[in-house]
C-alpha cells in the first residue's frame, strides 16, 4: 500500500462515481478509507475525505467506522478530521459494542481520547453492551492516563461511581487487579464510596483480604494502606447504607409496603377498634377507647403489637430513605439522614400522644411502657442518624458530625456472596 494520490485521481477521472459505490454498498472489496487508515496512509485518507466526506459514516461489519480504526491507531490528525465531518460517529458501536472513545481509552490513546471527549462528551458515558463503563475499561486495561483524563474532563458527579453488570465500582476492579496506582488516583481524585458493596456483598477491603487469599496470593500492603487511610472497612465492621443494584430493584416495593403498614398502624392507634365513647358518664370519659374498658388485657396486647409494628415500619422507611443517598459523599449527603429521622420521630411521637389521649387512666402502666419504648426507639434512631450522616458526609465534615453525635460508623453485613471471584 503506497497511498498513491496520482493513481487515486486517475481512477476517479475514469469513474467519477466509484466512491459513491462505497457509500451504497456496491463497491467490491474493502472500504478504501478504512484500508488507508489501517495502513497508516494519513495523507491518502485525508484526500479521500476531502473528495467524499460521507465516507466517514460508512460502517464496516468487522472494523466498525473509520473513526474506530483511527482511534485504535492513535492518529490524532485523522480523528480530528473525522470528528469534524461526522461527530455523531463518536456514538457508533462496533460488533463488540464499543464506540471510538471506548477503543481510545482501552488502547491508551490519550490525545485521541481528549479530542473525542471534546467533540461528544456524552459518548464517554455510554455503557458497553456487557454493562461496563468507559472507566471500568480503563481499569481493566490498566490505562491510568486515560482514567485521569476522563475524570478531569467529565464533570458529572455520578460518573466515577457507576456499577458494572456485577455491581463492581472502578475501585473494586482496581483492587481485584492489584492496580495500586489506579487505586491511589481514584481515592485522591474522587469522592467514591470506599465501602460500597458489589453484587456479592463485598467491599474493596474485603476483596483485598479474601479474594487474594483464595488465589494463594499475598495481600497487597500498598493497596491495604491506601484503603485504610481512606476509611475503608471490611463488611463485618460496616453500616450498610448503599444498596446493591439487585436490592435497588426491591426498594420501591419495600417502601410502598412499609408505608402501608405504618399508615394502618397509625390509623388504628388514633381510632382504635370499637371506637371511642361519645359522651361522659360515671364509668368512662368521652374520647376514650371502648375496648379499654370492656377488654383491658386484649386491648393492652393489641396496643403493644400495634406500636411495635408501627415503629418497625418507620425504621424500615428510614432505612430505605437513607439508602437512596448517592454512593459518592456529597457536601449535603449528611442532611438527608438527619432530616429523615427527625420527620419520622415527630410522626412516632404524634402516634404516642394519640394513644395516650384515647387510653383511660386505669391503663397508666401500659401507657408508660409504650412511652418508654418510643423513647428508646427514638434514641436508637438518633444514633442511627448520626452514623448515617458520618458515612455520607465529606471527609472534612466527618469529625465535626462525629463530635456532635458522639458516634462512630459501625457496619452491618450486606448480602454475603457465595463466590467473590465470579462477581469481580
Amino acid at each position: 500500500m503506497r497511498g498513491d494520490l496520482e493513481s487515486l485521481h486517475e481512477i476517479i477521472a475514469k469513474d467519477n462515481y466509484i466512491l459513491d459505490k462505497v457509500l451504497v454498498g456496491c463497491f467490491k472489496g474493502k472500504n478504501p478509507l478504512h484500508v488507508a487508515i489501517s495502513t497508516g496512509q494519513a495523507e491518502f485518507a485525508l484526500k479521500l475525505l476531502e473528495i467524499k466526506p460521507k465516507l466517514a459514516e460508512v460502517i464496516d461489519t468487522e472494523l466498525g467506522t473509520a473513526l474506530h480504526i483511527a482511534s485504535a491507531n492513535g492518529d490524532v490528525k485523522i480523528v480530528e478530521a473525522l470528528a469534524k465531518l461526522s461527530p455523531e460517529m463518536c456514538m457508533a458501536r462496533d460488533r463488540d459494542g464499543y464506540n471510538p472513545l471506548h477503543i481510545a481509552a482501552m488502547k491508551g490513546k490519550v490525545d485521541v481520547l481528549k479530542k473525542l471527549v471534546q467533540t461528544r462528551p456524552c459518548a464517554a458515558q455510554v455503557i458497553v453492551d456487557r454493562g461496563d463503563t468507559i472507566l471500568h475499561l480503563c481499569v481493566n486495561y490498566n490505562q491510568l492516563e486515560s482514567l485521569q483524563l476522563l475524570l478531569e474532563m467529565i464533570r458529572d458527579p455520578e460518573f466515577p461511581h457507576s456499577w458494572d453488570a456485577n455491581g463492581n465500582t472502578i475501585l473494586h476492579i482496581a483492587v481485584f487487579n492489584k492496580r495500586s496506582e489506579i487505586v491511589k488516583h481514584v481515592l485522591n481524585s474522587t469522592e467514591i464510596n470506599v465501602n460500597a458493596f458489589n453484587e456479592a456483598g463485598w467491599t474493596a477491603m474485603d476483596i483485598n483480604f479474601f479474594v487474594q487469599s483464595r488465589h494463594d496470593e499475598e495481600v497487597d500492603p500498598c493497596i491495604q494502606n491506601l484503603l485504610g487511610a481512606a476509611g475503608a472497612k471490611r463488611r463485618t465492621h460496616m453500616l450498610v447504607l448503599t444498596p446493591s443494584p439487585r436490592a435497588k430493584k426491591l426498594m420501591p416495593t419495600l417502601m410502598v409496603v412499609s408505608s402501608l403498614f405504618a399508615t394502618m398502624a397509625f390509623q388504628v392507634g388514633v381510632n382504635p377498634p370499637g371506637g371511642v365513647w361519645q359522651e361522659d358518664s360515671e364509668d368512662h370519659l368521652a374520647g376514650k377507647a371502648i375496648l379499654a374498658y370492656k377488654y383491658r388485657k386484649s386491648y393492652s396486647c393489641f396496643m403493644y403489637f400495634n406500636t411495635v409494628g408501627f415503629l418497625l415500619s418507620l425504621f424500615l422507611i428510614l432505612l430505605l430513605l437513607v439508602s437512596v443517598v448517592p454512593a459518592p459523599r456529597s457536601h449535603w449527603g449528611w442532611v438527608l439522614p438527619i432530616t429523615s429521622v427527625m420527620t419520622i420521630m415527630t410522626t412516632a411521637f404524634a402516634y404516642t400522644y394519640s394513644v395516650i389521649v384515647v387510653s383511660p387512666k386505669h391503663m397508666a402502666a401500659e401507657i408508660i411502657i409504650i412511652l418508654a419504648s418510643v423513647i428508646v426507639w427514638a434514641y436508637s434512631m438518633l444514633s442511627f442518624a448520626g452514623e448515617a450522616a458520618i458515612m455520607h458526609a465529606p471527609k472534612k465534615a466527618r469529625e465535626r458530625i462525629s463530635r456532635i453525635f458522639r458516634a462512630r460508623p459501625r457496619l452491618l453485613p450486606n448480602a454475603v456472596g457465595e463466590n467473590v471471584s465470579s462477581t469481580v
